[in-house]
């Protein structure tokens, strides 16, 4: 390719991405993540308090919140209760529903969160352009460009993308000061390291490919010069992690500032049956418990945890977010095929992957492993210490994946498809013979404009795309759920539906994961909490909008078929309808309850065997792809609500 031509091509890929991402940054409603990450990164750079949501560093999230300093905000937060308990996800719903229009206030923060996606798509170039040539680059920045799950996440104000893009800096700049070491070229693996741990508590995966990338650079030396790398390597990342962790707290060990009102905690996963925690020690102290044995949870994490607390090796905040991490990954509801689990799926990733992932992308990164496995056969010192750290990372953050019980969805293997990209630009037909170099080219080009061709179409609804062998967008329910297809991004779409809607038609909606509505519409809840508690009315004739993770009753198991067909279930229903239908006969129509008033046991009953009921039918629409529209009459709700 003409040296010349490249660079325009570049840009053009740059200005693809920007402005296909841009089109779902608009269109794409706030999603249930977004508020946490934008107030947690507003409230410690406005007040210094980094209670909430420690699972995560500051570092993404200050930069996706910079924006918000611009602007005029509202922030009462600190006169709430979700405050003093480091109640993110109350808070970030308020702050983007009540207090300030959540749309507008999106919007700087995604401009921030599409400049990551055109730094990550620049780190794929430039690292495929290491390991194949200028064509390679082109080919790798051309999957990333048209990958609908990159599209997807690439403009929501979340950490999977910057995560991804410092995993890939720190493996480049790895690569290049082995290549020649210098003390310029450890210092920009150092930033970029001490960067990746203000990003995600991920961190550590990282670190087995960077031994695999130095035992390969320097083998040839004696070990001697082996020991001596990873020593050098070592001191410089640890030195540079720590002082950079506590620089972004301020080099305070609290969480909170010295004034913060006594009481203050961080969020809490609290087991059931337990009270809530009073103050900071209990937080803690309901992390660490394991619900099975009452003591505190097995392995060494704990005891790790408590040491370094005790001696204050690292901010609380950060220490605290390995503590919830830890406790959220081994309880945690999982929906995969049909299938449900409180533990997890170790076959989550690997069907997510094939079923998320475009065909044309697996076929092209297949066709490059077989390539790179050939090239290792005819010549094992072509293995070059950027392909192992590549290869190793890969491997590895896969399969702590797969062990790993959040099963939260495929944008956690964005990371993972990034090395499948720049494995791709192995494939550029100008690095092969001439023979073939013609058939690749147009088998390459093919595969090219069938991933263009299915992400144009499903634009812009990428985050519930699904691939070709699974059925598309239609059937993704029936595979996965959560941020796979349903992240309350088509609440704005279902605004817009509703335009057409006659006033008088009662709206119930069920939305996962309650992320903030849209300014203007107007619904009754299913059921929620704070500001979006259930309705007190009892349901009748209307539109039901169900999300596809409510309606499969992925964290509401007496919202599934299967939970009704048991005889104990049955029978409670049975009695507390019989109750009902007593108290009706002997005294007056109760009158309608008031929007927001608590519903009794038999009223969640209805609603719940209602969306088991709806489950089992087609809807009468569908909006985006996640949210499912069924028009019931009066009738309808009596007879499928009946025990």
């Amino acid at each position: 390719m003409p040296a010349r031509v490249a660079p325009w091509i570049v840009a053009l890929l740059f200005a693809c991405a920007a402005g296909l991402a841009f089109s779902a940054a608009t269109t794409d409603s706030v999603t249930v993540d977004e508020p946490a990450h934008i107030t947690s990164g507003y409230a410690s750079l406005v007040t210094g308090d980094f209670r909430l949501s420690p699972d995560h560093p500051p570092l993404a999230r200050w930069l996706l919140a910079l924006p918000l300093l611009a602007q005029t905000v509202d922030w009462p937060a600190e006169q709430t209760e979700a405050w003093r308990t480091g109640d993110v996800f109350t808070l970030g719903r308020e702050f983007f529903e009540q207090w300030n229009d959540g749309e507008h206030l999106i919007r700087a923060s995604r401009v921030v969160a599409i400049a990551f996606l055109l730094g990550l798509l620049a780190a794929v170039a430039w690292v495929s352009r290491e390991l194949h040539g200028t064509s390679g680059a082109l080919l790798a920045a051309t999957i990333v460009t048209f990958d609908p799950s990159w599209l997807a996440h690439g403009h929501l104000a979340t950490i999977d993308v910057p995560f991804a893009l410092a995993v890939v800096l720190v493996l480049a700049f790895a690569h290049r000061w082995l290549e020649r070491p210098s003390p310029f070229r450890l210092t920009l693996l150092g930033t970029s390291f001490a960067a990746l741990t203000l990003v995600k508590l991920s961190w550590p995966i990282v670190v087995p490919a960077l031994l695999a990338m130095a035992t390969v650079a320097r083998w040839s030396q004696g070990p001697r010069s082996v020991m001596r790398t990873f020593a050098v390597a070592s001191g410089v990342l640890a030195v540079s992690s720590i002082l950079a962790i506590w620089a972004a707290y301020g080099f305070r060990f609290s969480a909170s500032k010295p004034e913060a009102a006594p009481g203050v905690h961080m969020i809490v996963l609290r087991d059931f049956g337990r009270p809530a925690p009073a103050d900071q020690e209990g937080a803690w102290n309901t992390l660490l418990h394991d619900p099975r044995t009452s003591s505190d949870r097995a392995g060494l994490a704990v005891p790790l945890l408590r040491g370094a607390r005790a001696l204050h090796l690292l901010p609380e905040a950060y220490l605290y977010g390995f503590a919830y991490v830890g406790k959220s990954s081994g309880y945690r509801a999982a929906y995969l095929r049909g299938e449900y689990s409180s533990s997890g799926f170790a076959a989550y990733f690997p069907w997510a992957f094939a079923t998320k992932t475009p065909l044309p992308t697996l076929f092209l990164f297949l066709g490059s492993l077989i390539l790179a496995s050939a090239k290792l056969l005819r010549n094992p010192k072509s293995w070059t210490p950027l392909a192992t750290g590549l290869g190793v990372f890969a491997a590895t953050y896969f399969l702590t994946l797969a062990r790993s019980g959040l099963n939260l969805g495929y944008r956690h293997l964005l990371p993972v498809t990034a090395m499948m990209a720049i494995a791709a630009g192995g494939l550029a037909p100008s690095s092969f013979p001439a023979p073939w170099r013609r058939r690749l080219s147009v088998a390459v080009t093919l595969a090219l404009a069938w991933l263009i061709a299915g992400t144009l179409i499903s634009a812009p609804n990428w985050i519930g795309y699904f691939n070709e062998a699974a059925g598309g967008w239609r059937n993704g329910h029936r595979f996965l759920a959560d941020s796979n297809l349903d992240w309350g991004q088509d609440l704005l779409r279902l605004r817009s539906r509703l335009e057409s809607e006659s006033s008088a038609t009662p709206v119930w909606l069920a939305q996962a994961g309650d992320p903030p509505l849209p300014a203007g519409m107007r619904v009754r809840w299913l059921w929620g909490d704070g500001s979006h508690a259930p309705d007190g009315a009892a349901i009748a004739g209307g539109l039901y909008v169900v999300s596809a993770t409510d309606l499969l009753g992925v964290y509401r198991p007496l919202a599934r078929a299967a939970t009704w067909r048991e005889a104990r279930m049955l029978d409670r229903f049975e009695q507390l309808a019989a109750e009902a239908t007593a108290r009706r006969r002997v005294g007056p129509p109760p009158a309608p309850a008031p929007a927001g008033a608590p519903i009794d046991e038999y009223e969640t009953l209805r609603r719940l065997r209602l969306v088991s009921r709806l489950a089992q039918r087609e809807p009468n629409e569908r909006i985006g792809t996640s949210l499912f529209v069924f028009r019931l009459s009066d009738a309808e709700v009596a007879e499928w609500t009946t025990p």
